[in-house]
């Protein structure tokens, strides 16, 4: 569509394109706001056009490579990743049992609207420890909080319990309200069998033996794994406690 087939367009017509590109909270704008929105989300498309129709023309050159000048001159066309993309999402990877890995974009219309209001907003990302996948946000078993700028677009996340499942929101707070921006999907931290089983290691020497086998690799050194020291240091913890009783 271009500019003048939007202005042509009713507000309400004008809030429901905007919604379908992502952006939230139209019912703030105004009528030239939303028109410009839409005109530069327009602009965007184009130029992502234009962007893959380079990148095939590119790939029926090596049809031709034989043909190309062969003397080291030849470069190939580079090309930017954007940004920032018009969807607010986040995503939560998990990169070890106690480490996430979170990323997010925020639409930068919204973005900009906010802090324009409120250039004292604050924004936090909130982790939630979860015990199963049915599980709902309301019932988690704990949660916490950790501040990032407007400006950030990724963080590392430190889970406090392994064989638990997390779950993040990204918000923003002032003092008369708070916005929930998007909620992330589900992860499960794996714990292993015998992460909450030190005490029967420590009491059980054939138990103790048994775990010893399956973490032993065949020249009789321990696995370095993160999960492994964590139960042996319990299990060590559990030894030392009872000595000094």
């Amino acid at each position: 569509m271009t500019v003048d087939m939007y202005k042509s367009l009713s507000i309400e017509e004008l809030q429901q394109l905007t919604i379908r590109e992502g952006v939230k909270t139209v019912d703030k704008y105004s009528r030239d706001e939303l028109v410009e929105i839409l005109e530069e989300i327009w602009e965007e498309k184009i130029a992502d056009r234009k962007l893959n129709n380079d990148i095939m023309r590119l790939k029926g050159k090596k049809y031709d490579i034989f043909r190309e000048d062969l003397n080291g001159n030849y470069k190939e066309n580079e090309y930017a990743i954007p940004e920032h993309y018009p969807k607010t999402s986040i995503q939560l990877l998990l990169r070890d049992p106690y480490w996430a890995y979170a990323y997010w974009d925020i639409n930068q219309f919204d973005l900009k609207t906010l802090l324009e209001k409120n250039p004292e907003q604050l924004f936090f990302l909130r982790v939630y420890e979860m015990m199963s996948k049915t599980s709902d946000i309301h019932d988690s078993l704990s949660s916490f909080e950790i501040p990032v700028k407007a400006e950030d677009s990724s963080w590392y996340i430190n889970l406090p319990n392994p064989g638990r499942r997390y779950q993040v929101d990204l918000i923003s707070v002032t003092e008369e309200e708070e916005m929930l921006y998007c909620r992330s999907h589900l992860i499960e931290s794996p714990g292993g069998y015998w992460l909450d089983k030190a005490a029967e290691l420590r009491n059980d020497p054939d138990a103790f033996k048994l775990f010893l086998a399956g973490v032993t690799d065949g020249s009789g050194n321990i696995m370095d794994n993160i999960l492994i020291r964590k139960i042996l240091s319990e299990v060590e913890d559990l030894k030392n406690s009872s000595s000094e009783v």
